[in-house]
């Protein structure tokens, strides 16, 4: 059975127990440490709207757990989310899914980092981003295969969409292999907003606002399809608002 909750209020430790198959919303929420036992399931959301701080985020994964992580950050703000996942257990898994954006004069970094301590261990991350105006936003991340863990499968991918000529992003994905029998991969693009692009879609009649709205709800609002209708509506007005 799944038990389905959502939590606003400061949440500290979290243990999944074995066979236990989980999904938690979290809108607020202070350090977080997540252990997830044999067998069990956790699919985490998190949804960052208004102001932010740093926050850490441990999670420990044991033998053939799974974990999704859904963050749609469109907080404000400058701040550092640093995020550990640790495969410990042979068969554990991980899926991470991000949508940032940064506005104003925010400076937003994300660290995220897999350790495979276990064998046929897999971690895979996408992250996503736009900023604009002034601000800065930064993906950053370091997926590890350490010694004796062969058949495990690691990935990161990060996407930064540069809007405005002050605006900054990077990413910078690294990866550490200490194992010879095992799949890595990694990929980064920062590029400003496609000219080629705006002038489609402004020769199709749409203004320049009109143009640039639509590419950003295009390249951050497929997060929100892994909410409920509610915060479906809280994530598009988030990102127009700013537009």
């Amino acid at each position: 059975m799944c038990d389905k909750g959502s939590v606003k209020k400061i949440m500290e430790k979290i243990i999944i127990q074995q066979n236990e198959t989980k999904t938690i919303d979290l809108m607020s929420f202070s350090d977080l440490e997540i252990v997830v036992l044999d067998d069990a399931k956790l699919t985490l959301k998190i949804l960052s709207i208004g102001n932010e701080d740093n926050k850490k985020i441990h999670i420990e994964l044991n033998q053939n757990s799974s974990l999704e992580v859904i963050y749609a950050d469109f907080g404000n703000g400058n701040y550092n989310i640093n995020s550990v996942v640790d495969l410990n257990k042979i068969g554990a898994s991980c899926i991470w899914k991000l949508a940032s954006l940064s506005n104003n004069k925010d400076i937003k970094q994300f660290d995220i980092s897999f350790n495979h301590f276990a064998p046929q261990t897999k971690a895979i991350m996408d992250n996503y981003g736009v900023a604009r105006d002034e601000s800065t936003l930064i993906f950053k991340g370091i997926n590890h295969i350490h010694e004796h863990c062969p058949l495990s499968e690691t990935r990161q991918n990060a996407k930064i969409i540069v809007f405005d000529q002050f605006a900054k992003g990077k990413a910078s994905p690294a990866l550490k292999i200490d194992e010879n029998d095992v799949v890595a991969s990694h990929g980064a693009t920062v590029g400003q907003l496609s000219t080629d692009h705006m002038f489609y879609l402004m020769s199709r009649g749409l203004s320049k606002k009109e143009a640039r709205q639509l590419i950003t709800l295009g390249y951050l609002k497929p997060i929100s399809n892994y909410f409920d209708e509610d915060k479906k509506q809280m994530i598009h007005q988030a990102i127009t608002e700013v537009l």
